[in-house]
């Protein structure tokens, strides 16, 4: 079984039918995705349709790429440590990207393994329909984010719809994802019990730079 295919069946859990889609860097130019249509939870090396980095299609003849190829594109062609990229709509996280709580979600940290595997804050794309549109805000915010931040998101939250995560490693990409699900029924349970704990700056600081935290998160690199 292939790694994106391995990837897919990590996270279907995630998704229902067709929805939520993976990829994986081929070379420089090029990426495979999963088609259109397809389920993560059946995904088969059959199911993949080769792209280059603008988005297109190389092999016409196969099945038609996701709708939301065009930021798969983008991430690949900007950021070329990235190999790997997930797209799903974790039920708990998506309650979050629906309310007025997300950016809580998103610039504060609760307990350390989310720091390990979100980073010490994520980036959040405001809401547009798939394709196009949400290719200029994700392009936009991710940009903003590096430049503020200087890394890579390792956690990209789309409000009203899903999340995107993204790693040299497929074992990264979906530690990420399966995080943040954990992070937001964990978000969502303390404010039913009163309200979140957050870390402090200097806690969540601590963390990041342990020495055995910077361990463990690289041996899912």
């Amino acid at each position: 079984m292939s790694e994106i295919v391995e990837l897919a069946r990590e996270i279907s859990d995630y998704t229902i039918c067709g929805e939520g889609n993976v990829s994986v860097r081929v070379d420089d130019n090029s990426f495979l995705i999963k088609a259109s249509g397809t389920s993560l939870h059946t995904l088969s090396d059959e199911d993949l349709t080769l792209c280059n980095t603008n988005g297109a299609q190389i092999e016409l003849s196969h099945k038609k790429p996701s709708i939301e190829t065009l930021f798969h594109a983008w991430i690949m062609k900007t950021f070329p440590e990235i190999n790997f990229i997930a797209h799903t709509h974790p039920p708990h996280t998506t309650k979050i990207l629906c309310s007025n709580q997300v950016y809580h979600f998103a610039n504060h940290r609760w307990f350390p393994d989310q720091i390990v595997r979100n980073g010490i804050k994520s980036c959040v794309v405001p809401y547009a329909p798939p394709g196009q549109a949400i290719l200029k805000l994700v392009e936009r915010h991710v940009t903003q984010f590096v430049k503020y931040e200087g890394y890579f998101p390792k956690l990209i939250l789309l409000q009203n719809h899903g999340i995107i995560t993204a790693s040299a490693s497929k074992k990264d990409c979906a530690a990420s994802t399966l995080m943040c699900e954990k992070s937001a029924d964990i978000f969502i349970g303390a404010k039913l019990l009163g309200g979140v704990k957050f870390l402090t700056k200097q806690e969540v600081a601590d963390v990041d730079t342990c020495p055995n935290e910077n361990y463990r998160r690289n041996m899912y690199q």
